[in-house]
């Protein structure tokens, strides 16, 4: 998208103040618009409104994260492993807290078994000093 193509898409905003900013040679206005955002631009503007780039593309990437959110239509979801997999990660969790380490540390080896993950054992990788302070002193 060119520059001078979003100006002439971009929603028109109400300029509230004009800023000055910059040393003399590299002097900017920033206008504040009503919708919060700052247009820059190298002289002050005399019109009432501008045109805000910054809502165009904060609409369009909206539109594009609610498109994202949206689970896509037409795909098949297996779904027959959903509560046993959030059991395994709840077990997990359990493990983890009870041994105060993180979850990331803790590995839970399942098996499909007619249709119905089941768990087979776990496997828990320590650091040596987590190996220490669960032992304990000797």
């Amino acid at each position: 998208m060119s520059g001078s193509t979003e100006h002439r898409r971009s929603p028109r905003r109400d300029v509230l103040e004009i800023k000055k900013v910059g040393s003399w040679g590299n002097i900017e206005y920033h206008h504040v618009l009503s919708c919060g955002h700052i247009e820059k631009r190298p002289r002050a503007s005399r019109a009432p409104k501008l045109a805000c780039v910054w809502c165009l593309r904060s609409e369009s990437k909206e539109m594009e994260m609610k498109a994202l959110a949206q689970p896509p239509k037409n795909i098949y979801v297996e779904d027959r492993y959903a509560d046993d997999e959030t059991e395994i990660y709840n077990i997990r969790a359990a493990l983890a807290s009870r041994m105060n380490i993180p979850i990331e540390a803790v590995d839970v080896v399942v098996k499909d078994i007619n249709g119905k993950l089941e768990i087979q054992h776990a496997t828990v990788f320590l650091s040596s000093a987590e190996v220490r302070r669960i032992a304990g002193p000797q």
